[in-house]
């Protein structure tokens, strides 16, 4: 049962009891206690209506970032490297491009942690096979 749900239960149970407010000052306190959990229940499933669109536009966000990684089809000339790692707070698998790497730290799509990472990437068509620190 929702927060929305149970606040108009209390206000059914309210009403049942037919408490007279002109001549109770109790039945006057709960009204005023039930409105408020009423209001309060109401901005509550606002906010969380709010915090789940906002999460959905942040996951699309996230998802542009690493969309040409979804498309790669094997030509690397048109890509920078890409590697795969496990977040350190919730453990699920993220691919972490190599230009996005710049401020050294990283956020994680599922939980949002921020994390700091290095990664060397090795040079593929160098002589000297030189890492490339980030």
């Amino acid at each position: 049962m929702s927060l929305a749900e149970k606040a108009g239960y209390l206000r059914g149970l309210y009403d049942g009891m037919e408490l007279n407010e002109d001549k109770s000052k109790e039945a006057k306190l709960l009204k005023a206690i039930i409105d408020v959990v009423v209001e309060l229940a109401d901005h509550v499933t606002e906010n969380e209506e709010s915090i789940m669109a906002l999460a959905d536009q942040s996951d699309e966000i996230i998802g542009g970032a690493f969309r040409d990684l979804d498309n790669y089809d094997g030509d690397e000339d048109d890509y920078e490297t890409a590697v795969e790692v496990e977040c350190p707070s919730c453990g699920e698998p993220m691919t972490i491009h190599e230009g996005h790497l710049a401020s050294g730290e990283v956020k994680c799509p599922s939980c949002g942690q921020r994390f700091q990472i290095e990664l060397e990437f090795e040079e593929e068509d160098g002589d000297d096979g030189e890492e490339i620190p980030f």
